[in-house]
């Protein structure tokens, strides 16, 4: 299979970079796709702008930056003509970059970078039992990133012959109460926030607040698998991506332990009417090496030409 990207020259030289709320980290392909060299992470207190960091990355390097493909990931949504990092001090402009690249960068974002790196499906370990009957595969597998700055999902698709990935912002979708406790802490939520997303209950939990009543102990450890489950109960059927799911990031590894695998798999598979097809589908804990870094190097190897 083969991407739907722009392709790039078989020999154009590229700096991988994936920039987060504090800085940025670089790093160069190597030969073997998803491996990289030469990281660097330069923070954001160092640099004035993120042009700063990538001119400073490029002279360590030697390399001219008019001759090299920048190929980025970014947490936060990838829109328009400038890019701002969620929860991040850099605004990053497109036409700047090209100013600066002699060439258009390809940018996307963070969990679709993660995605690039789930693309040959490689082996990570079950998070709780699938059944394995008549698994309703169509093609699509869904990555679900947890860490500290935010909560993402990307699709994996190869229906029509193409590998494509499917960027969203679904972290940010509406809070879906399930309980009258959970629709109180949504309310709650409303109104310290003005807004109640999976992301925002799920940190506000994390932060320690207490929306509607103290949770904790326990009972706070229960609520988080449970709703972390039915947030990716929602990613896979949005989806339909029946293949499974990888899940990573630093959240995830909080609830790692198989002592709540099966809550995470009851809150994941449901009651609703689409239950068996949900229990068919397998979920996963992926551990990437250099993180978004291999997703970028994997889409590098993959839109060279030759």
């Amino acid at each position: 299979m083969r991407p739907l990207l722009a392709s790039i020259e078989q020999d154009e030289a590229a700096i991988l970079a994936c920039v987060g709320s504090d800085g940025v980290e670089f790093a160069l392909p190597s030969s073997t796709p998803g491996e990289v060299h030469g990281v660097e992470y330069i923070d954001a207190a160092d640099c004035p702008t993120f042009t700063d960091a990538l001119m400073r990355f490029a002279s360590a390097h030697r390399l001219v930056l008019r001759d090299c493909r920048l190929i980025m990931s970014v947490a936060g949504a990838v829109n328009g003509a400038t890019v701002r990092t969620t929860n991040g001090r850099w605004f990053i402009s497109l036409s700047g970059l090209r100013a600066v690249t002699g060439v258009e960068p390809l940018i996307l974002n963070d969990v679709a970078a993660m995605a690039w790196a789930t693309a040959e499906r490689p082996r990570a370990a079950p998070y709780g039992v699938a059944a394995d009957h008549g698994r309703p595969q169509k093609g699509r597998h869904a990555v679900i990133s947890a860490w500290r700055g935010g909560l993402g999902a990307a699709c994996v698709d190869r229906c029509d012959g193409f590998l494509k990935i499917v960027e969203s912002e679904a972290g940010h979708m509406p809070f879906a109460a399930q309980t009258e406790d959970q629709w109180l802490m949504a309310k709650a939520c409303i109104a310290r926030h003005g807004d109640a997303s999976y992301e925002r209950i799920l940190f506000a939990l994390m932060d320690g607040q207490a929306l509607h009543r103290p949770i904790v102990g326990s009972e706070l450890n229960d609520l988080f698998v449970t709703l972390l489950g039915h947030y990716s109960a929602a990613v896979t059927l949005t989806y339909t991506a029946w293949d499974g799911l990888y899940l990573c990031g630093s959240v995830f590894e909080r609830i790692a332990s198989p002592a709540y695998a099966g809550a995470f798999r009851t809150a994941f598979e449901g009651q609703g009417k689409l239950r068996a097809m949900l229990q068919q589908t397998p979920s996963q804990m992926f551990q990437m090496r250099n993180g978004s870094l291999s997703g970028l190097s994997i889409l590098y190897s993959r839109t060279r030409k030759g």
